[in-house]
């Protein structure tokens, strides 16, 4: 096989709803970060709140952790295909 096969398959395996636990994982981060800021950003008695602009940050850094992890995964699911 060649390699381009073996990257199409690497992505179609890490693409399965099934088998794609990072979904999970972003979710359960996003909603983590999110009560870390309102609760790092509380004053004194007053309800926590998160501005738009640290909802955006969080957001972008969610997204960009999880594609990272995707892109792990990717490459190295394509080095145990290569390799066997």
């Amino acid at each position: 096989m060649k390699a381009w096969s073996y990257l199409r398959r690497a992505v179609a395996e890490s693409c399965a709803p099934a088998r794609n636990w990072r979904w999970m994982l972003a979710s359960l981060g996003i909603g983590a970060g999110f009560g870390l800021i309102a609760g790092l950003q509380r004053l004194g008695n007053e309800p926590a709140r998160v501005s738009p602009e640290v909802a955006t940050v969080a957001v972008r850094a969610a997204v960009t952790f999880f594609a990272v992890a995707w892109l792990a995964a990717v490459a190295i699911r394509f080095i145990r295909l290569w390799r066997a």
